[in-house]
Protein backbone atom coordinates (compact mmCIF):
# COMPACT_ATOMS: atom_id res chain seq x y z
CA UNK A 1 0.00 0.00 0.00
CA UNK A 2 1.39 3.43 -0.88
CA UNK A 3 2.31 5.74 1.96
CA UNK A 4 -0.04 8.62 2.77
CA UNK A 5 1.61 12.04 2.65
CA UNK A 6 -0.05 15.36 3.23
CA UNK A 7 -3.73 15.65 2.40
CA UNK A 8 -3.77 13.62 -0.83
CA UNK A 9 -4.73 9.98 -1.08
CA UNK A 10 -2.31 8.18 -3.35
CA UNK A 11 -3.70 5.50 -5.59
CA UNK A 12 -2.55 3.74 -8.71
CA UNK A 13 -6.17 3.62 -9.98
CA UNK A 14 -8.61 6.55 -9.94
CA UNK A 15 -11.73 5.72 -7.93
CA UNK A 16 -14.64 7.82 -6.69
CA UNK A 17 -13.02 7.90 -3.25
CA UNK A 18 -9.61 9.28 -4.21
CA UNK A 19 -10.99 11.83 -6.67
CA UNK A 20 -11.09 14.31 -3.75
CA UNK A 21 -8.03 15.39 -1.76
CA UNK A 22 -9.71 14.81 1.60
CA UNK A 23 -12.27 12.22 2.50
CA UNK A 24 -13.94 12.73 5.83
CA UNK A 25 -16.55 10.58 7.49
CA UNK A 26 -19.22 13.16 6.66
CA UNK A 27 -18.51 12.81 2.93
CA UNK A 28 -18.76 9.02 3.16
CA UNK A 29 -22.52 9.31 3.69
CA UNK A 30 -22.89 11.27 0.45
CA UNK A 31 -21.30 8.51 -1.64
CA UNK A 32 -23.38 5.86 -3.34
CA UNK A 33 -23.29 2.41 -1.84
CA UNK A 34 -19.91 1.03 -2.88
CA UNK A 35 -18.53 -2.44 -2.39
CA UNK A 36 -15.83 -2.80 0.28
CA UNK A 37 -13.21 -3.34 -2.46
CA UNK A 38 -13.37 0.43 -3.18
CA UNK A 39 -12.26 1.10 0.38
CA UNK A 40 -9.62 -1.63 0.59
CA UNK A 41 -6.72 0.41 -0.79
CA UNK A 42 -7.08 3.20 1.80
CA UNK A 43 -6.16 3.02 5.46
CA UNK A 44 -9.31 3.28 7.56
CA UNK A 45 -7.77 6.06 9.61
CA UNK A 46 -7.45 8.21 6.49
CA UNK A 47 -11.10 7.61 5.70
CA UNK A 48 -12.15 8.62 9.19
CA UNK A 49 -9.78 11.46 10.04
CA UNK A 50 -8.41 12.65 6.71
CA UNK A 51 -4.64 12.76 7.10
CA UNK A 52 -4.54 11.68 10.77
CA UNK A 53 -3.63 7.96 10.71
CA UNK A 54 -3.65 7.79 14.51
CA UNK A 55 -7.41 7.26 14.77
CA UNK A 56 -8.70 5.32 17.76
CA UNK A 57 -9.44 1.62 17.08
CA UNK A 58 -13.07 2.16 18.10
CA UNK A 59 -13.47 4.64 15.22
CA UNK A 60 -11.93 2.14 12.81
CA UNK A 61 -14.21 -0.66 14.03
CA UNK A 62 -17.22 1.63 13.79
CA UNK A 63 -16.31 2.64 10.25
CA UNK A 64 -15.68 -0.98 9.21
CA UNK A 65 -19.01 -1.94 10.73
CA UNK A 66 -20.75 0.92 8.94
CA UNK A 67 -19.22 -0.08 5.60
CA UNK A 68 -20.06 -3.73 6.23
CA UNK A 69 -23.63 -2.80 7.17
CA UNK A 70 -24.00 -0.76 3.99
CA UNK A 71 -22.76 -3.63 1.86
CA UNK A 72 -25.01 -6.06 3.73
CA UNK A 73 -28.00 -3.77 3.21
CA UNK A 74 -27.14 -3.48 -0.51
CA UNK A 75 -26.99 -7.28 -0.83
CA UNK A 76 -30.24 -7.57 1.12
CA UNK A 77 -31.97 -5.09 -1.21
CA UNK A 78 -30.67 -7.00 -4.24
CA UNK A 79 -31.94 -10.30 -2.76
CA UNK A 80 -35.29 -8.71 -1.99
CA UNK A 81 -35.50 -7.32 -5.53
CA UNK A 82 -34.69 -10.74 -7.06
CA UNK A 83 -37.23 -12.41 -4.77
CA UNK A 84 -39.89 -9.84 -5.69
CA UNK A 85 -39.17 -10.30 -9.41
CA UNK A 86 -39.48 -14.06 -8.92
CA UNK A 87 -42.79 -13.63 -7.13
CA UNK A 88 -44.08 -11.36 -9.89
CA UNK A 89 -43.08 -13.91 -12.53
CA UNK A 90 -44.74 -16.68 -10.52
CA UNK A 91 -47.87 -14.51 -10.12
CA UNK A 92 -48.08 -14.04 -13.89
CA UNK A 93 -47.69 -17.78 -14.48
CA UNK A 94 -50.31 -18.63 -11.84
CA UNK A 95 -52.78 -16.08 -13.22
CA UNK A 96 -52.38 -17.51 -16.73
CA UNK A 97 -52.82 -21.02 -15.37
CA UNK A 98 -55.89 -19.90 -13.41
CA UNK A 99 -57.44 -18.40 -16.56
CA UNK A 100 -56.77 -21.61 -18.48
CA UNK A 101 -58.28 -23.75 -15.72
CA UNK A 102 -61.32 -21.47 -15.45
CA UNK A 103 -61.90 -21.79 -19.21
CA UNK A 104 -61.56 -25.58 -19.00
CA UNK A 105 -63.98 -25.66 -16.06
CA UNK A 106 -66.54 -23.57 -17.95
CA UNK A 107 -66.24 -25.91 -20.95
CA UNK A 108 -66.63 -28.99 -18.77
CA UNK A 109 -69.62 -27.48 -16.96
CA UNK A 110 -71.30 -26.79 -20.31
CA UNK A 111 -70.52 -30.31 -21.50
CA UNK A 112 -71.88 -31.74 -18.24
CA UNK A 113 -75.10 -29.77 -18.74
CA UNK A 114 -75.49 -31.22 -22.24
CA UNK A 115 -74.81 -34.77 -21.02
CA UNK A 116 -77.32 -34.39 -18.18
CA UNK A 117 -79.93 -33.08 -20.61
CA UNK A 118 -79.30 -36.09 -22.89
CA UNK A 119 -79.40 -38.41 -19.89
CA UNK A 120 -82.76 -36.97 -18.73
CA UNK A 121 -84.14 -37.48 -22.24
CA UNK A 122 -82.86 -41.07 -22.35
CA UNK A 123 -84.33 -41.82 -18.90
CA UNK A 124 -87.72 -40.47 -20.00
CA UNK A 125 -87.52 -42.54 -23.19
CA UNK A 126 -86.52 -45.66 -21.19
CA UNK A 127 -89.46 -45.13 -18.83
CA UNK A 128 -91.89 -44.75 -21.75
CA UNK A 129 -90.47 -47.85 -23.44
CA UNK A 130 -90.69 -49.82 -20.20
CA UNK A 131 -94.33 -48.84 -19.78
CA UNK A 132 -95.06 -49.84 -23.40
CA UNK A 133 -93.25 -53.14 -22.90
CA UNK A 134 -95.30 -53.98 -19.81
CA UNK A 135 -98.47 -53.09 -21.77
CA UNK A 136 -97.37 -55.39 -24.61
CA UNK A 137 -96.57 -58.20 -22.18
CA UNK A 138 -100.02 -57.94 -20.61
CA UNK A 139 -101.62 -57.94 -24.05
CA UNK A 140 -99.53 -60.94 -25.12
CA UNK A 141 -100.43 -62.75 -21.91
CA UNK A 142 -104.11 -62.17 -22.57
CA UNK A 143 -103.79 -63.38 -26.15
CA UNK A 144 -101.84 -66.55 -25.31
CA UNK A 145 -103.51 -67.52 -22.09
CA UNK A 146 -105.27 -70.84 -21.87
CA UNK A 147 -108.98 -71.01 -21.85
CA UNK A 148 -110.51 -70.62 -18.43
CA UNK A 149 -110.89 -73.93 -16.72
CA UNK A 150 -114.22 -75.44 -16.26
CA UNK A 151 -115.66 -75.91 -12.81
CA UNK A 152 -115.17 -79.63 -13.28
CA UNK A 153 -111.37 -79.18 -13.38
CA UNK A 154 -109.72 -80.06 -10.07
CA UNK A 155 -107.16 -77.22 -10.27
CA UNK A 156 -109.51 -74.55 -11.51
CA UNK A 157 -108.33 -71.54 -9.52
CA UNK A 158 -104.60 -72.32 -9.18
CA UNK A 159 -103.83 -73.31 -12.78
CA UNK A 160 -105.58 -70.34 -14.26
CA UNK A 161 -103.93 -67.86 -11.83
CA UNK A 162 -100.52 -69.43 -12.51
CA UNK A 163 -101.01 -68.98 -16.26
CA UNK A 164 -101.73 -65.29 -15.76
CA UNK A 165 -98.57 -64.81 -13.69
CA UNK A 166 -96.26 -66.44 -16.18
Amino acid sequence: MPQVTGTHLPSPHPTPLNAHPLLHLSSLFLLPSLPPSHFAEFPMAVLVHGDNPAAPPEELRRLRRMISNRESARRSRARKKRHLEGLRFQLGRLRASNRELAERLAGLAHRSLLVRRDNDGLLAEASALSWQLSKLRRTAALIHRPAPPTPASPHYDLAWVASLMA
